[in-house]
């Protein structure tokens, strides 16, 4: 805007603002050291705002500092009367405001500065090029805005906007104007535009359609009818005018403050394209960028902008100007009027038609970006967490080893430590999950390679061929019942029935953990879980619960047995008061079903695996012979051994001297070569290692491994089978759910005292009806027959909650498990 005026005028200085004097004195001296900038406030602009907003406090605060316009010697202009010429109204909107001035030259262009902010607190002129004579009354007071020189005069016109002004210019200067007044000459130079321009500043008035303005009620100089003409007369627009051809001055404006924010905020400057193409071929580009947009996985943001786009681009094909387009895009996607957002949307567009490209969001620098981002912080933390057994891991645990180990590890600082919900939103990314802990299928080892091995070449093999004698429980026609299915045997054949046995505790101060209360009312609840109720018991399909009644069904021999172990009570569980209750189990058995064969099923507990005294443990023997070690059974070479000359002979396990033999000893006589091995790791032997030390390779042997325990032998001295379950395996056992819906009764009921306990506990164990027991068995079934099916984990869940009535998972399931997997 300096430039507009002659720079050696001091008369320039009396009415701009102490800013532009700042820039002249620097232009003005170049070579000069510059002084330091004094802190300043840019407030913006409050009578533009609405009065409900500059009520405001912030607002009120923001106008402290600030200075009208009439303070440099602006003043508002009189309503003028329209003349019948109206080529004036139809160039753009004017200013109310004209600066008094002293004769001033005019400049051959508008600064870029100037034009772009739209200020009223800058004077615009018209180029020597485009000025024309306009004649003057002899009456009339010489004009304060007129300058003549000896060959021309020049005019300035600070009513007319100086976007368009600009606009003119850069087209085709305007025929010359006249003034009847002379002035000086003009000096100065235009001023090359730069793609930085400063921040539109507003009116402080209110800008309205400009009237046609006569010498007697402003002051100003007439203008002719010459300026429309030249108007229409310039040459065909360009690209850059093809934008702006359909929009107004003042919203020219504003968008092309909108497209300098996009490109500031991208972070670089995107080469424009040199031919600005037409909406029907930018619209089929917008459509192939939105079938991309998949693909580059981009962000909702994007893909709004590209719909606006496309929307924009249809109703411009359709015939809606620039203005209307938006309009019509801001009344469907905003819900207040939408000039704002209509402002945007154009400018959208006429960035995506020079670039032909979305522009870059890059504001906000690392805000947004989350350090859990960063790999290393990932990695670390899935370490950490990996580290803590399951069910430790808590997000106050987390946060203090990120704030005290995991970040500082990694040299990160942070203004302010990570808080807790932090903490919890991490571990939600990181694959944790808050969960209610329930029974039910055992992932933890479920599918370990041993844990398959043994469900299925021992466990569900012989399981099928004990199932073809065993009575099966079908519904009737109705489906509301179970009938028996006596089987078919063979000459010789027994039938056989299935027995589950496990235990169970319940603690005497066991809730329910969902209650309804009143507002306000809370129930107090005791702090610790109270004494054990230890439960031991045996299950059948035919009559639920090992019991034996009389005529009137009075219970007279039970299988069950209750303990009530800790402090002052009965001693815990072990494998002797096992082996007891298993003796009064096969009694029971035997009066009920003479003739038949119980199937005991345990499963792999300590004290169902209790070995003999003498029994062979690897683990239990010293290096060398003899010590403290205890003496152990005489055995058997199994056939697995190494060397075939030595397989199927008798191994004795003390020496001659009747001293335990050792490791060493035993492993050299089956022909192992156990030079330089240790005798045993510490403080355990790897898992999937079994040559680590003498005690596992002589444990991997199959006289060590495959080993009776004494429940075994006393279930099969009496002439019947004995099972156990495969490890984690808890579905394949009925009585597992009996204990759980036996529990869900019993936490209904609030205790107050012990006894109180023990009386619920026997009350729910006993009312559990025999028809449920038979489906909890099903159950189990369903689940060995998905397992011989090939089923595993959750799959295998998925296809029996899918069969809810046989024995088997029906081929239904199967297909539709089939068809979810392909």
């Amino acid at each position: 805007m300096l430039d507009d005026f002659d720079e050696e005028d001091p008369r320039d200085r009396d009415w701009l603002p102490p800013e532009a004097l700042k820039r002249l004195r620097r232009r003005k001296a170049p070579g000069a050291p510059v002084e330091p900038r004094k802190a300043h406030y840019h407030g913006p602009v409050l009578e533009d705002k609405s009065a409900r907003t500059q009520r405001r406090p912030e607002w009120k605060r923001a106008r402290k500092g600030q200075t009208k316009l009439t303070t440099y010697n602006f003043r508002l202009l009189p309503d003028p009367v329209p003349s019948e010429s109206e080529h004036v109204r139809s160039l753009s909107p004017s200013s109310r405001l004209s600066p008094s001035l002293p004769p001033a030259s005019v400049s051959p262009g508008p600064s870029p500065a100037a034009s772009e902010s739209g200020s009223l607190s800058r004077m615009e002129s018209v180029p020597p090029a485009a000025s024309a004579a306009v004649p003057r009354s002899e009456s009339q007071p010489p004009s304060p805005h007129v300058s003549s020189t000896t060959d021309r005069e020049t005019v300035s016109l600070p009513a007319v906007n100086n976007m368009l002004l600009r606009h003119l210019v850069e087209r085709e200067p305007l025929p010359h104007l006249q003034a009847s007044n002379t002035g000086r000459p003009a000096t100065g130079a235009p001023v090359s535009s730069s793609r930085k321009r400063p921040r539109r500043q507003s009116s402080p008035v209110a800008l309205q359609d400009p009237p046609q303005c006569t010498e007697e009620d402003t002051g100003e100089v007439e203008l002719s009818a010459d300026i429309s003409n030249a108007t229409a007369e310039s040459t065909p627009p360009s690209g850059s005018a093809l934008l702006d051809s359909e929009a107004g001055p003042m919203d020219s404006d504003a968008e092309e403050d909108l497209d300098h924010s996009c490109m500031e905020a991208a972070g670089a400057d995107p080469k424009p394209k040199e031919d600005i193409r037409p909406w029907d071929a930018l619209r089929e580009q917008i459509k192939d960028d939105l079938s991309a947009t998949r693909k580059q996985r981009a962000t909702l943001t994007q893909i709004n902008q590209l719909l606006i786009l496309r929307n924009f681009a249809t109703l411009r094909l359709k015939g809606y100007g620039r203005l209307a387009a938006s309009q019509e895009i801001a009344r469907q996607w905003h819900e207040g009027e939408g000039v704002h957002f209509a402002r945007q949307v154009r400018a959208l567009a006429r960035h995506y038609q020079r670039f032909e490209q979305l522009p870059v969001e890059r504001r906000g620098g690392d805000r947004g970006h989350s350090l859990l981002s960063d790999e290393r912080v990932q990695a670390a933390s899935r370490h950490y967490l990996c580290s803590l057994k399951t069910g430790e891991v808590t997000p106050k645990l987390l946060r203090r080893a990120l704030n005290e180990q995991i970040l500082p590890s990694l040299n990160i600082t942070l203004k302010k430590p990570l808080s807790e919900r932090t903490a919890r939103r991490w571990l939600v990314r990181l694959g944790w999950r808050r969960t209610r802990l329930k029974k039910g299928v055992y992932m933890d080892g479920h599918e370990r390679p041993d844990v398959q091995q043994y469900r299925s070449e021992v466990f569900l093999p012989r399981m099928a061929q004990y199932e073809r004698c065993m009575v099966q429980w079908i519904p009737d026609e109705t489906g509301e019942k179970l009938v028996p299915v006596e089987p078919t045997l063979e000459p010789g054949e027994k039938k056989i029935i299935a027995i589950f046995q496990d235990e169970s505790s319940f603690h005497a101060g066991e809730y329910k953990p969902n209650i309804w209360v009143r507002e306000g009312e809370q129930k107090l609840m005791k702090k610790g879980r109270g004494r054990i109720i230890h439960v031991s018991d045996f299950v059948v399909e035919k009559t639920g619960r090992l019991v034996v009644r009389d005529a009137d069904g009075t219970i007279t021999m039970d299988a069950r047995r209750i303990i009530y172990p800790g402090a002052n009570g009965d001693p815990w569980w072990d494998h002797v008061q096992l082996l007891s209750q298993s003796d009064d189990a096969m009694t029971i058995f035997e009066l009920l079903y003479p003739g038949c064969i119980g199937l005991f099923i345990f499963d792999q507990s300590s004290a169902h695996a209790s070995l003999g005294p003498d029994a062979l443990r690897a683990f239990d023997m010293n290096k060398t012979n003899g010590g403290k070690q205890r003496v152990q059974k005489d055995t058997v070479i199994p056939m697995n051994n190494p060397v075939v000359e030595l397989r199927g002979k008798p191994q004795k396990m003390t020496t001659e001297a009747g001293e335990a033999k050792g490791l060493q000893q035993t492993l050299e006589e089956r022909g192992f070569d156990v030079r330089g091995m240790r005798a045993k790791c510490s403080p355990v032997c790897p898992f999937e290692n079994e040559r680590c030390c003498m005690a596992r390779l002589l444990s991997k042997q199959d006289d060590f491994r495959n080993q009776e325990s004494l429940l075994e032998q006393k279930i099969k001295a009496r002439g019947h089978l004995c099972m156990f379950l495969p490890k984690f395996h808890c579905e394949l056992n009925p009585i597992e759910m009996y204990w759980g819906w036996c529990k869900y009764r019993y936490r209904e009921v609030y205790k107050e005292k012990f006894e109180d306990a023990k009386r619920v506990a026997r009350e729910c164990l006993d009312a559990c009806p025999d028809e449920v027991i038979r489906r909890f068995f099903n159950r189990s079934w369903r689940f060995m027959d998905a397992y011989r099916k090939g089923l595993t984990g959750q799959a295998a869940e998925w296809a029996v909650r899918k069969q809810k009535s046989h024995r088997r998972v029906g081929q239904r399931a199967m297909m539709s498990l089939d068809a979810i997997l392909s």
